[in-house]
């Protein structure tokens, strides 16, 4: 499984952007229901546990506000909380 982080405050959201929710092979993103402060949904995934880890979200973000690390057990929004890393 892999621990995917959105920066919620780097992103300019699932409508105005959207390119994750477009490449994601699970088509596993949505809006978030919370506003950043740019005034922007960023995305959110509908179920972490799907997330395969290919990191095509983080490679396409133009942003860079989507992290994928392979190996880790949880899926975090903008969290350093490392709970279930242990293999």
């Amino acid at each position: 499984m892999a621990k995917l982080t959105i920066l919620p405050q780097s992103c300019k959201g699932v409508d105005d952007c959207g390119i994750c929710k477009f490449v994601c092979p699970q088509q596993l993103f949505q809006a978030c229901r919370e506003m950043n402060a740019s005034g922007y949904y960023p995305p959110e995934l509908t179920d972490p546990d799907e997330c395969t880890g290919c990191r095509t979200c983080m490679l396409c973000c133009p942003d860079f506000a989507i992290i994928v690390e392979k190996g880790e057990k949880r899926t975090d929004y903008n969290s350093e909380d490392s709970h279930g890393s242990e293999p």
